[in-house]
């Protein structure tokens, strides 16, 4: 067969997909980037409930105000006003008998926060807070006033029922120091401290139509150490709250009697030395609930109980002055009768909370 027919046999076979060169793919350049985030990751991301909670953040700052219900009762008697009887005290001769109870509404302005070192469990709260208690009740007795026989000699002594409106003034101090646990379920605050308080109890009535002879007016301090536990308790993304209970550990409480005009005839005032109260036991609950509005602004709602006592002091001399002059043997001993007092009431704050409040 010649060459030339051979070549036309070979043209006309059927062509195989394995004899044909396969064409190379050309390879996609890859691109470096961030992955498609998943539908999860797509969600909008809810703000952390921890972020109210009164210590889950760094730095918190309430300002507020509050309103109150104070209360105030002496457990006087005869022989806390006449200790060991003095000179010309007839027993059989006294009429009536001591009483000293106060009550009323006080306003009050404040300031709390928490402040901790980031990424620390160790918190401090500074605290101020004062209060006025404008047209409280004074429902008591006058003070001890004598009776003279025809002769002039004092034979005894009669208590007087006294009612009028009054003021008192209230501040105090406190920081508190303690460790958060804000990795628990419900975060929790275990503390103490040390808490400065001053009361002014004015003894002046509202109104000058009032002339019987009442107390002085006295200013009480005492210092305390709160012993603590609070617990938070996250509800939802917008609300939290909270429940601090403590007791106060009181101790150097001092009660100064002040001068004061009892009657618009004869100036008669006293010069008292300041007496050591009796220390007793505190206790105060305090309930609170903190709402995120839409806006953003944060506000909290607590109400509290505060009670507080004091324990009788020791006796003490004070010295009586007429228009200026010594009263000679006008001194007399006294003591600062036991006593009980408690508010019940509620304060309404807006809260401050810092860029770097924890999310967990």
């Amino acid at each position: 067969i010649p060459d030339t027919l051979l070549q036309q046999l070979e043209m006309s076979k059927p062509v195989s997909a394995d004899s044909v060169p396969q064409q190379q793919e050309i390879s996609k350049p890859v691109i470096i980037g961030p992955a498609r985030p998943s539908k999860e990751e797509e969600a909008p991301v809810q703000p952390a409930i921890h972020n109210l909670a009164p210590f889950s953040s760094d730095r918190m700052h309430c300002l507020g105000v509050s309103l109150d219900y104070f209360s105030y009762a002496e457990a006087s008697s005869v022989n806390d006003i006449f200790p060991g009887y003095p000179d010309g005290y007839l027993p059989n001769y006294v009429l009536g008998a001591p009483k000293s109870t106060e009550y009323g509404l006080a306003f009050g302005v404040g300031y709390e926060g928490s402040i901790r070192k980031h990424g620390s469990q160790l918190l401090f709260r500074p605290k101020l807070e004062g209060k006025i208690g404008i047209h409280q009740t004074y429902d008591g007795s006058t003070q001890a006033l004598a009776i003279f026989n025809s002769s002039g000699d004092r034979i005894g002594y009669q208590f007087l029922p006294a009612k009028f409106s009054k003021s008192n003034y209230f501040a105090q101090a406190e920081l508190d120091i303690g460790y958060c646990r804000t990795h628990a379920i419900e975060p929790f605050y275990l503390y103490s401290g040390i808490k400065g308080n001053l009361w002014y109890r004015d003894m002046v009535p509202d109104t000058t139509s009032y002339s019987n002879q009442i107390t002085n007016s006295e200013v009480y301090y005492w210092f305390s150490a709160p012993l603590g536990l609070a617990v938070s308790m996250p509800l939802s993304p917008t609300f939290a709250a909270d429940i601090d209970a403590s007791c106060d550990l009181m101790f150097f409480g001092q009660m100064q009697v002040l001068n004061s005009a009892w009657d618009a005839v004869n100036t008669y005032k006293t010069t008292s030395p300041a007496v050591t109260l009796g220390n007793k036991i505190g206790y105060r609950v305090e309930c609170s609930i903190m709402y995120k509005s839409s806006s953003g602004n944060i506000f909290r709602f607590a109400p509290y109980f505060n009670l507080y006592s004091f324990d009788q002091s020791e006796s003490e001399t004070s010295k009586s002055y007429v228009n200026g002059a010594y009263t000679e043997g006008s001194d007399q001993s006294f003591k600062e009768p036991s006593s009980k007092s408690w508010l019940l009431g509620a304060k309404l704050q807006i809260v401050f909370l810092s860029p770097y409040t924890r999310t967990y």
